[in-house]
């Protein structure tokens, strides 16, 4: 029995060198067990070594055999397994030889799981090193391209300063001047207003600059309302376009506008002016000035002259002074309404005038000319220079067009007529002898605006 003792505390002192992971070594008690338990005991481990599987260490096996542990001991297991007290030998070498196998079956397992781990602990440090080592070269990169970022941006904030300074400096600089030429300033804007006010004041004379006045608009044109002198002018320039070519305002540099010829000779009319006048109230040349009034005032005759103009031989009979003239084979009565005056120089007097002095005054009458189907016309001058007359003036009846018909006046009072005719202040200047047909023209233009401005003449 002590030799078997002896050999089951070498087998275990040979498993502990070969199975070093089973834990501490725990002291065996020296004292012996009775033995009538012993055989019992031997039993059990032979019969746990022959049913526990080959991984199951061999001190669990040995410590299921130990009678004297419970099941319901679960906190001394731990230290019944390792009690080397109740390790013992089977004395059967086939059993000792599997104890053997399994344990260095174990062995060599728990060898290879260590090189394992051991291999991927070195491929896990050798993969740290180089992240790492990536790690850091990235770092340096980054801080390379910071750095640099970093320089550039202080260079232009250097930059960005400078120009800030100078901008600064040149602000000031500019204040600086500024408040000096205030005053300079102050004084060229009052320079500047008083030029304008002048200006102003100066300006052209245009139909723009009355046309939204009734009253300057009637004082300088005869016309109360811009919508009949609008009317007067589309009614001068529709149907005739032979005469609009060759008009002063189809003319490529013209200097006024249509609006304003009908204009600079209408106030002349209303106001006889002189041409030196218009062309300083107009800012034209006096030139330009007498070719839009002899220009306009051919063709305002020429169109004035397709207006009807009715009359009753009532009136006709009644006014004094008048005389029969024929023209063409139709008799007509020209009725004397008014002596327009002029003023003859010694070289164009005729011979046997002795009694004229160096600058005698005449007059050539300013009439009207009756037809026998009612209808007249006006003109000046001596018999023999009875001017064409309209197509309506003739003996027998006429018809008129819808146009004529809506343009057709009436004249009740030739007194009336002729006071609203001399309303227009030209014709009572008294005019050098070679003006007589521009004067002629003007009494006949006169005598057709004051029946376009009342009607039926002498009840408005």
């Amino acid at each position: 029995m002590e030799m078997s003792r002896a050999s089951c505390q070498g087998s275990h002192e040979a498993e502990r060198g070969s199975a070093a992971h089973c834990g501490p070594q725990l002291e065996v008690p020296t004292n012996p067990a009775p033995n009538s338990g012993r055989k019992e005991q031997r039993r059990r481990c032979l019969q746990l070594a022959h049913e526990a599987p080959a991984d199951t260490p061999s001190d669990l096996v040995l410590a299921a055999g130990n009678p004297s542990q419970s099941p319901g001991e679960g906190s001394s297991l731990l230290a019944a397994l390792h009690d080397h007290n109740a390790y013992c030998v089977p004395e059967e070498a086939a059993s000792l030889k599997r104890i053997v196998i399994r344990s260095k079956e174990t062995v060599h397992h728990q060898s290879e799981l260590l090189h394992s781990l051991e291999g991927e602990l070195e491929a896990s440090r050798k993969e740290c090193q180089a992240l790492q080592k990536k790690a850091a070269e990235e770092n340096w990169t980054l801080l390379s391209k910071l750095g640099e970022r970093v320089s550039q941006l202080e260079a232009e904030n250097r930059n960005l300063r400078c120009e800030r300074d100078q901008l600064e400096s040149t602000m000031q600089r500019f204040r600086k001047e500024l408040d000096a030429s205030g005053a300079t300033v102050l004084s060229l804007s009052r320079q500047l207003r008083g030029q304008q006010e002048a200006q102003a004041y100066h300006g052209a004379f245009s139909l723009e600059t009355v046309k939204g006045n009734s009253k300057w608009l009637r004082f300088y044109t005869g016309f109360d309302k811009y919508s009949r002198f609008a009317a007067f002018l589309d009614f001068l320039l529709d149907g005739n376009e032979q005469r609009q070519e060759e008009s002063p305002e189809h003319r490529c540099h013209s200097a006024l506008s249509p609006d304003n010829q009908v204009f600079l000779v209408l106030v002349r009319l209303r106001l006889g002016l002189l041409l030196q006048d218009l062309a300083f109230r107009f800012h034209i040349s006096e030139s330009t000035a007498s070719r839009y009034w002899l220009s306009w005032t051919e063709f305002m005759e020429r169109k004035l002259k397709q207006i009807p103009v009715a009359c009753s031989h009532r009136y006709v009979e009644a006014f004094k002074p008048q005389r029969p003239i024929c023209h063409r084979d139709v008799p007509l009565v020209a009725l004397d309404c008014t002596q327009l005056l002029f003023e003859a120089q010694g070289r164009t007097r005729r011979k046997g005038d002795t009694h004229w002095g160096p600058r005698s005054r005449y007059s050539i009458p300013g009439y009207a000319v009756a037809a026998p189907n009612s209808y007249l016309t006006f003109g000046s001058g001596a018999e023999e220079e009875l001017a064409s007359l309209p197509v309506f003036l003739q003996a027998g009846s006429v018809e008129l067009s819808a146009q004529q018909e809506a343009a057709k006046r009436q004249v009740l009072s030739f007194r009336s007529l002729t006071d609203k005719a001399l309303s227009f202040r030209f014709l009572r200047v008294i005019h050098p002898q070679n003006m007589e047909g521009q004067v002629g023209r003007a009494w006949t233009i006169a005598c057709y605006l004051a029946c376009l401005l009342h009607e039926p003449m002498g009840l408005a």
